[in-house]
């Protein structure tokens, strides 16, 4: 039985036993880390778990180079049970310099644990145990052949990695090249060849791309990095082996360009640089009256296509019907420098005879020649041929832009073009704003509602406590008695300052009566001395006598002789004074009916229901460095939520670098904080167009159509403080009727209060239809569905029978909850399913 027990007791201890401190810390804690060399940092958590994912602090100079990894532990020392759990970071320094991670605090499911700091130094470290560097068995080169191009030249870039071939395992990533202020090809595939270099194999891999710049100046060009696996050396696993692979970033050197701007250009310079053939078509070149002609101009080459606008104008007569040219552009695939751009237009005549479609010419700057080049189509003779008779124009059909009209048999150079209304130039981000400025952000119903309750409740009930006391002291019986027992104290101090005269001051006197008649509330203007007795008596018993007897001695020295009164008179009347006590003012009755309680009552009962359901990042954004700009600009957004100008900036920044759907989604948040600032509708407008996300309310928004006519004069936030403010100007209607009631005002007082109550009315339902005309985006948890995504049942990617659907981009919903990365969203329509947290950009967050 014994070892039954013992057994037991061991069995329980290895069960529960458990360690009592927790603690999260970096492992290793310090050390030396490789230049450029992508490592593993641990951060362990010791008998306790993450809540939520870890938020980091930004180390300058440590990049964290992905999604980390987890791994978990269990062990049992000494009867003792302990976990640990582990996020697993790859990390890469881009900076040989001391780093240091600094201390911070971390949520656990135990509580807040402090994480204590950690420094690393940053070296070259050798490829494995070589002691060799990554830059003794590897190098890469930017190149050009030309360090000089023309203003908009398409210029030829070269990227040269080679690496010594017993290191080389593979490529790990392609080639990241920051090409700005340059506009760039993708790079080509790489494929790596060997060749001989002083007696060593090498590893050769070259990779090209054609590039663009628009503006001249002089200009350092960003390196080139990739990511390249080297082999350190093997692992034996009896007869296999497997190589141990080291990943590290080779970098290349910097591109130094000059841009000359283009010399003096001819009037007619359409911007093209580069080489270039134009060819006329007509077909056909006879026909007869009311039937069609097709004339196509087609421009092929390669150049600056991305800042080639159109093809020149044409003229011909105007006994030709034009149907509006269409235009088509043909890119070469995966190349923004090769294209082909060709226009059609058809004419039909209305009258036989013989036409000449003169030349078209094209000017362009020939980037190997430095000349302006001009090439001209040849003259195409049309013979029309039938009865002149009225043509119905086609569809579509009118005097195009691109045309100038002559007369028939009149030379085409003596003709005017028609003058036409200039195009607007396609939308553009427009600048980042420098002065921050922050919206409302809209708080959730229940709160709403208590704030209208408060503010209609007590804004009328302040007033009212402080007419009521007013008008309470006023009607207060023993008011007068107080004031009385106050001027008696008074009189009393200058009878006696004037006790040595005589007779004795018949004006004190008299008032000193007076006063004791209100103080005793004696109803006769000259009592006797029994009144006097009986009337003191019904309140003081005890001080009837005295107060008799100080009244017939004061009607002595008035109306005797002698006129004098005895000379302890006055300490006699001050002690019977003092002896006198008369009740002070009672709070509880400013709650009487009389001051108006049941009015106040009523009017809550009748209208309470209805208050119920009532370098700064702009720098490096003007430089062109689009990535610092937005990652700037995303601190201020996490720090400061609801400023609206951040907001902005960001989606400026991200959409330079072609990110327009995530860029909507701040452009959208931006919008609901202020809703009337020109730049947010025009950003929001921009990011529908540009990204392909139309979300109806979104768009109506940046429209203005339907509700959104009247619901985007204000945001969502700002429409729930007009909210509270009808609650309050209903209470300020009360307030009147109260005053009235008072009668602290005129007459005026009802009909002002009941305009104020209608007007309150016409507000309240105003801003309850626009909060209705936002719908889910006036919740204070919503969220913009950014990319396209999988909604899951569960929040995790490896349970492959749990139940997916795909979820839009472009798509908002309501955060229920977030969990390690994870985030449930809840939809209108009730459909709930959690997501990855970064395909989500918060609204109001």
């Amino acid at each position: 039985m014994r070892k039954f027990v013992s057994l037991f007791l061991v069995s329980l201890l290895f069960l529960t036993g458990k360690t009592l401190a927790q603690s999260v810390r970096w492992d290793p804690p310090g050390g030396t880390l490789g230049f450029n060399q992508v490592g593993q940092l641990a951060l362990v958590f010791e008998d306790c778990e993450p809540d939520g994912e870890p938020k980091l602090p930004v180390v300058d100079g440590l990049q964290f180079a992905g999604r980390p990894s987890q791994s978990s532990q269990t062990s049992i020392v000494n009867f003792k049970m302990s976990r640990t759990f582990s996020f697993i970071y790859p990390v890469r320094p881009t900076k040989r310099a001391t780093l240091a991670i600094p201390a911070f605090d971390i949520q656990t499911d135990k509580g807040t644990v402090k994480v204590a700091a950690a420094r690393y130094t940053v070296a070259d470290a050798p490829v494995g145990n070589s002691g060799l560097s990554v830059d003794d068995i590897s190098a890469a080169t930017l190149e050009t052949p030309q360090k000089s191009v023309w203003v908009g030249e398409v210029f030829p870039v070269s990227y040269n990695l080679n690496v010594v071939r017993r290191y080389f395992h593979s490529l790990a990533s392609n080639v990241e090249w920051p090409s700005t202020p340059a506009v760039a090809d993708d790079w080509t595939k790489p494929d790596p060849a060997e060749t001989l270099v002083r007696g060593e194999r090498r590893v050769i891999s070259v990779q090209t791309t054609r590039a663009s710049i628009k503006q001249p100046g002089i200009y350092t060009l960003k390196p080139a990095s990739q990511l390249v696996n080297l082999m350190v050396g093997s692992t034996a696993f009896g007869l296999f082996s497997q190589p141990n692979v080291e990943q590290r970033q080779i970098d290349s050197n910097a591109l130094e360009l000059t841009v000359k701007p283009l010399p003096s250009a001819p009037p007619d310079f359409s911007g093209a640089v580069g080489e270039f053939s134009f060819v006329s078509k007509v077909v056909p070149t006879s026909a007869g009256v009311g039937e069609p002609i097709t004339w196509t101009l087609e421009l092929t080459g390669t150049g600056n296509w991305p800042d080639i606008a159109g093809l020149p104008q044409r003229e011909v007569s105007n006994d030709f019907q034009i149907v509006q040219p269409k235009s088509k552009r043909t890119m070469k695939e995966g190349t923004l420098f090769e294209g082909t751009l060709t226009e059609d237009v058809v004419l039909v005549p209305s009258r036989a005879g013989t036409y000449r479609l003169a030349p078209v010419s094209f000017v362009y700057f020939d980037a190997k020649s430095g000349t302006y080049k001009t090439i001209t189509t040849e003259p195409v003779t049309l013979t029309v041929t039938g009865t002149p008779a009225p043509v119905q124009p086609p569809a579509g059909s009118g005097a195009p832009m691109q045309f100038s009209l002559a007369p028939a048999n009149s030379p085409a150079a003596a003709s005017l073009p028609t003058a036409t209304a200039p195009v607007p130039p396609e939308n553009l981000p427009r600048d980042p704003i420098t002065t921050p400025a922050e919206g409302f952000a809209p708080v959730t119903v229940r709160s709403l509602v208590w704030i209208r309750i408060l503010a209609f409740v007590l804004l009328p009930l302040v007033p009212w406590l402080f007419l009521a006391a007013q008008r309470s002291r006023q009607r207060d019986p023993q008011r007068q008695r107080r004031e009385a027992r106050a001027a008696l104290t008074a009189i009393l101090a200058q009878i006696r300052s004037r006790a040595a005269s005589s007779p004795a001051p018949a004006g004190l006197l008299t008032a000193w009566q007076n006063h004791t008649a209100t103080l005793w509330q004696i109803p006769h203007a000259a009592p006797g001395v029994p009144l006097v007795r009986t009337s003191v008596a019904r309140l003081f018993q005890e001080g009837a006598g005295a107060w008799a007897t100080l009244w017939s001695e004061a009607d002595r020295a008035l109306h005797s002789r002698e006129g004098s009164l005895p000379a302890d008179w006055v300490a006699r009347a001050e002690h019977a004074l003092q002896a006198a006590t008369v009740p002070g003012w009672k709070v509880l009755s400013l709650f009487a009916p009389r001051n108006l309680l049941p009015f106040l009552f009523a009017c809550l009962i009748v209208l309470a229901p209805l208050s119920l359901h009532a370098e700064s990042p702009a720098e490096a954004y003007k430089r062109g460095d689009f990535a610092a700009a937005s990652a700037t600009w995303a601190k201020d957004v996490a720090a400061a939520p609801q400023d609206w100008t951040a907001r902005h900036n960001l989606g400026l920044a991200l959409a330079q670098q072609d990110r327009w759907a995530e860029a909507t989604g701040h452009w959208a948040s931006a919008a609901l904080l202020n809703a009337r600032a020109d730049a947010t509708r025009w950003d929001l407008a921009l990011g529908l167009q540009r990204s392909g996300l139309a979300n109806p309310e979104l768009v109506e928004l940046s429209r203005g159509e339907g509700a959104f006519r009247i619901a985007r004069l204000a945001s969502p936030g700002e429409w729930q403080l007009v909210l509270v403010a009808a609650a309050v100007l209903l209470a300020l209607g009360l307030v009147a009727l109260l005053l009235q009631g008072y009668r602290k005002i005129g007459s005026w007082g009802a009909p002002t209060a009941l305009g104020a109550c209608l007007v309150a009315v016409l507000i309240a339902a105003a801003a309850t239809f626009s909060l209705h005309a936002y719908g889910p985006l006036a919740n204070p948890d919503a969220v913009f569905v950014w990319e396209a995504t999988t909604l899951r049942s569960v929040p995790t990617d490896a349970d492959t029978s749990q139940k997916i659907t795909p979820l839009s981009a472009g798509s908002v919903a309501v955060v229920e909850k977030t969990f390690l990365g994870w985030t449930k969203l809840t939809f209108p329509g009730g459909q709930t399913g959690w997501v990855r947290t970064e395909t989500l950009v918060p609204l109001y967050r």
